[in-house]
C-alpha cells in the first residue's frame, strides 16, 4: 500500500514538475519571440541544402521507384545475387533522376528566359511611348473640347513629372551608387550561394533517394522501441497517409499547372496575344497554388498585355476565364481526383490561414496539411460517435424541413 501511494505521489510530483516546466518554456518563448525566430532563420539558411535536397528527392521519388522496379525487374536473374541487380536498378534509377530532372530545368530556362528577357526588354521600351502617346491623346483631347484650362494643368502636371525625376536622378540615385553597387554585390553573393546550396542539395538528394529504405527501417525500428504496437501502427498509418495526400496533391498540381501553361501558350498563339512564353510561364507558376493561383496570375499578365493594347488583354482575360474553368471542372478533378478530400470552402480557409503565416509556402502546402489535420479530426468525432451508437454520416443531421413553411420552431 506504502509503494502504491509513494508511487502515486510521484507521479503527481512528476506531472507538476514538468507542467511547471512546459510553462516556464512557453513563458520565455512568447516573451523572446523575435530572438527564436531570428534563430529559426538562422536553422533553416543553415539546413537550406538539406532542404532543397529532401524537396528534390521527394518530387524524384516515383520516376526513382518506377526506374528501379523495371531494371530490377529485368537484371535480377542476370546477376548472382538479387542484392547485385538491387544496387545496379538503384544506379540506374539514380542517373535517370538526375538526368530527368537536368532535363527539365535546363528545357525549361533554355525556352522560357530567352524570351521572357525579350518580352520585358519590349515592355520597357513600349512603356514610355505608350505613356507619351497617353499625355498627347489627353492634351489633344482637352484641347479639341475647348478646355484650355485642363489642358495648361495636365502641362504643368508632365513637366512637374519630368522635373521631380531629374531632381531625383541628380540628388538620390547618382550619390547612392555606392549603395546600389553594395546591393548589387550581396545579391551575386547570395546568388552564388543559392547555387552552392542547390549544388549540395542534389547530393542530399541522391544520398536520400539511395537511403530511404535504410531510413524508413531505422524510423521503424525506433517507433516500435519506443511505443506500443497499437501506437506504433497508428504513427505509421499516419506517415503513410500523409505520404499519399502530400505526393498526391504535390505530383498532380504540378502536371496540371504544366498543362494549364501549355495549353495557355497554345492558346495564346493562336488568338495572337503577346508575349506568350513570358505569360504562360506565370500562369502555369502561379497555378500551383489552388483556388487563388488563377487570379495571382491574371492580374499582373493581364497589365502587361495591356500596355500593349487593351482588346488583348480583354481576350486575355476572357481566354483565362475558360481555361481556369476548364481546370477547375475537368482537368483539375481528372489529374488530382479526392488526393485532399477537402470540400472548396476548407481549400480557400486553408490557403488563406497557412498563406498569411507561412506565405508562398504556406499556400502551397496549405491545403494538403489542412487534409491530413481534417481527417484525423473527422475519424475522431466518428469514433465518439460510434461510441454512443449515433451515426457518423453527415447526412444523418442535415435538417432538410427547417424551410418548411408550416413549421413552428424557425427561428
Amino acid at each position: 500500500m506504502k509503494d502504491k501511494l509513494n508511487d502515486n505521489y510521484v507521479k503527481i510530483g512528476l506531472c507538476i514538475f514538468f507542467a511547471g516546466a512546459a510553462l516556464i518554456l512557453l513563458y520565455e518563448a512568447i516573451t523572446n519571440m523575435g530572438i527564436l525566430t531570428e534563430a529559426m532563420r538562422t536553422l533553416m539558411r543553415i539546413l537550406s541544402p538539406f532542404i532543397y535536397g529532401l524537396v528534390m528527392a521527394y518530387l524524384l521519388c516515383p520516376i526513382y521507384n518506377a526506374v528501379v522496379r523495371k531494371v530490377y525487374r529485368f537484371t535480377k536473374d542476370r546477376f548472382k545475387t538479387r542484392r547485385g541487380a538491387f544496387r545496379f536498378s538503384r544506379i540506374i534509377a539514380t542517373v535517370a533522376s538526375l538526368l530527368f530532372m537536368m532535363g527539365v530545368v535546363g528545357g525549361f530556362f533554355a525556352m522560357v528566359l530567352p524570351e521572357t528577357i525579350n518580352s520585358l526588354v519590349n515592355i520597357v521600351q513600349i512603356v514610355p511611348e505608350r505613356l507619351m502617346d497617353l499625355a498627347g491623346w489627353a492634351e489633344d483631347s482637352l484641347a479639341a473640347t475647348k478646355h484650355p484650362q485642363l489642358a495648361e494643368a495636365l502641362d504643368k502636371m508632365i513637366n512637374n513629372t519630368r522635373q521631380n525625376v531629374i531632381e531625383w536622378t541628380e540628388k538620390d540615385f547618382l550619390p547612392r551608387i555606392g549603395t546600389y553597387m553594395t546591393q548589387i554585390s550581396q545579391g551575386v553573393i547570395f546568388t552564388v550561394k543559392t547555387l552552392f546550396n542547390i549544388v549540395i542539395g542534389v547530393i542530399v538528394c541522391v544520398y536520400f533517394l539511395n537511403s530511404k529504405e535504410l531510413f524508413k527501417a531505422q524510423s521503424r525500428k525506433t517507433i516500435l522501441a519506443l511505443v506500443s504496437r497499437e501506437k506504433a501502427k497508428s504513427i505509421f498509418e499516419l506517415a503513410n497517409f500523409c505520404n499519399r495526400t502530400f505526393g498526391g496533391f504535390i505530383n498532380g498540381k504540378l502536371i496540371d499547372s504544366l498543362i494549364i501553361g501549355l495549353i495557355c501558350f497554345v492558346g495564346m498563339n493562336i488568338l495572337g496575344l503577346p508575349y506568350p512564353v513570358l505569360v504562360s510561364s506565370i500562369i502555369g507558376l502561379t497555378n500551383v497554388i489552388p483556388f487563388f493561383g488563377p487570379f495571382i496570375g491574371a492580374i499582373p499578365t493581364g497589365i502587361i498585355i495591356c500596355v500593349v493594347s487593351p482588346i488583348k488583354a480583354i481576350y486575355f482575360l476572357l481566354w483565362i476565364i475558360v481555361l481556369q474553368t476548364f481546370d477547375g471542372n475537368i482537368l483539375g478533378p481528372k489529374i488530382l481526383g479526392g488526393s485532399t478530400g477537402l470540400a472548396s470552402f476548407w481549400v480557400m480557409f486553408a490557403i488563406i490561414l497557412c498563406g498569411g503565416v507561412f506565405g508562398f509556402i504556406g499556400m502551397v502546402l496549405g491545403v494538403p496539411v489542412f487534409a491530413v489535420i481534417y481527417y484525423y479530426v473527422a475519424r475522431f468525432i466518428d469514433k465518439k460517435l460510434g461510441k454512443k451508437n449515433l451515426p457518423v454520416e453527415t447526412l444523418e443531421y442535415e435538417e432538410f424541413n427547417n424551410y418548411d413553411i408550416n413549421r413552428k420552431d424557425i427561428f
